[in-house]
């Protein structure tokens, strides 16, 4: 019993042994079948990811090309193809219309280029030599005119070799023509003037009565007779104008200095015969209704309403100052020659008409009136007032200026005060440093020769009278 026993346990773990040894022997071939599989898929998968590298890697490599071919033709490296193809289409097309090869591409166009630059050299060529043939045609051309000229200046010379010789020839005979007619001439002149030298010195005689005063006239015209005497009258009136011109200048300086009774006696024992060196403008048209004149002064620069005119009779050139006929005010500038005036004061048997000629001391063509006031100014009988005669001054377009230049037109001396009290005290308001300024002013006036007048004269011209200020 025991031994059937260990029997079926021998067989039952022989069974049980052999069952293990199959299962074991299983598994390992299905663990081996599925390793082997699994090694398989690893094989295949580094297959593919070999292959996926190696496609990579082309791809990479061709988008290098790619790029490398965009660089060569021009174009960023970002751009895609269809920009490129559009891009490419619409440059050939704006660029380069004639190029209908087709296939398009740049080998294409290059070859094209090439073959429109052969031909365009050929054309040039062409035109080289038609150059250069035009050249040789020029040069031959011009290499006959210098002959055609050598011919013609030879032919000239030739000319003006007989020309000259005939000339010559001329002038011999002319020569001995005018040696032969001065003698007739200054036979006959000789003559002539033994007959006519009296009328001829009479009309020259003539000349000079207009130069006269007043009475030197009256006088000339009673010797018209005596030519001799007419001209002994025109020597008589220039000494006495010398001697009393000198006596001007004698006594100008002491007139500067007197007072004003001192002056205004002075002044009326002078002679009157001031004249006006020239005119400084005409009359061109005359308005009754409006009392207004129109002056042409050929420039009314520095030229300003308010200034005087004094109008004179065309027919002396030389009048004196007094002899105006009428007084006018200048109102308005009409254009750079032409001024519109009002008349102040006229004559109604002897109206201003047009072509009468203007003067005045307070402004010249062209030119600014520049004044220079020195002196002790006392205009209405009260303190000094220099600014209100300079506000006078300047009212008419005059330029006030401290000293005495080259363009000084006038310099206006006002005289120095008189001394005050029983022990001769200077005026309040005058001090030495003025009446050193006002020497020296005077004594630079008398060297460049510039006007001087006084405070009466200068109101005067300004169209002002002392009592109504």
């Amino acid at each position: 019993m025991a031994s059937n026993q260990n029997k079926t346990v021998i067989q039952s773990l022989t069974i049980s042994l052999v069952v293990f040894v199959l299962l074991t022997f299983v598994l390992a071939i299905t663990t081996y079948l599925f390793f082997q599989k699994q090694l398989d898929k690893q094989a295949e998968t580094d297959e593919a990811i070999l292959a996926r590298n190696a496609e990579i890697t082309k791809l990479n490599e061709v988008i290098e090309e790619k790029k490398k071919l965009q660089v060569i033709i021009g174009y960023d490296e970002a751009k895609a193809v269809s920009e490129i193809e559009t891009e490419t289409a619409e440059s050939w097309q704006s660029k380069f219309a004639d190029f209908k090869e087709d296939p398009k591409s740049y080998t294409t166009l290059v070859d094209w280029l090439s073959e429109a630059i052969k031909t365009k050299d050929k054309d040039l060529k062409a035109l080289a030599e038609e150059k250069i043939a035009a050249e040789k045609e020029k040069a031959a051309a011009q290499e006959q005119a210098t002959t055609s000229e050598a011919n013609a200046k030879k032919a000239i010379e030739t000319a003006q070799k007989q020309a000259k010789d005939a000339e010559t020839d001329f002038q011999e005979r002319l020569k001995t023509h005018n040696t032969n007619a001065k003698e007739l001439a200054d036979k006959q002149e000789s003559s002539l003037k033994q007959s006519t030298s009296f009328d001829s010195l009479k009309e020259v005689v003539k000349k000079g009565e207009a130069y006269l005063s007043i009475a030197g006239q009256k006088k000339f015209t009673g010797k018209a007779e005596a030519p001799e005497e007419q001209v002994a009258i025109l020597f008589e009136e220039l000494r006495e104008r010398q001697k009393t011109i000198q006596k001007q200048n004698d006594l100008l300086a002491d007139l500067r200095v007197a007072d004003k009774a001192t002056q205004e006696a002075v002044l009326a024992a002078t002679p009157k015969d001031n004249r006006i060196d020239g005119f400084d403008g005409r009359i061109v048209a005359v308005n009754e209704d409006e009392r207004s004149v129109i002056i042409d002064c050929g420039s009314t620069r520095g030229l300003k309403p308010g200034i005087l005119f004094y109008v004179y009779d065309p027919k002396d050139p030389q009048p004196e100052v007094n002899a105006k006929k009428a007084i006018i005010e200048v109102v308005a500038l009409e254009s750079k020659s032409l001024a519109r005036a009002r008349i102040r004061d006229d004559v109604i048997r002897n109206p201003i008409l047009s072509g009468d000629f203007v003067a005045t001391s307070l402004w010249t063509p062209g030119t600014v009136f520049e004044v220079v006031v020195v002196g002790y100014v006392k205009i209405d009988g009260g303190k000094s007032d220099p600014q209100r005669l300079e506000a006078f001054a300047t009212r008419v377009g005059a330029v006030v200026e401290q000293s005495v230049s080259p363009s000084t037109t006038m310099l206006v001396d006002a005289g120095i005060p008189k001394k005050t009290g029983v022990t001769g005290e200077q005026t309040a308001g005058w001090k030495p440093v003025d009446e050193t300024r006002r020497n020296n002013q005077l004594k630079e006036a008398r060297r460049l020769g510039v006007q001087v007048i006084g405070i009466e004269a200068f109101l005067e011209m300004l169209g002002l009278e002392r009592n109504s200020l």
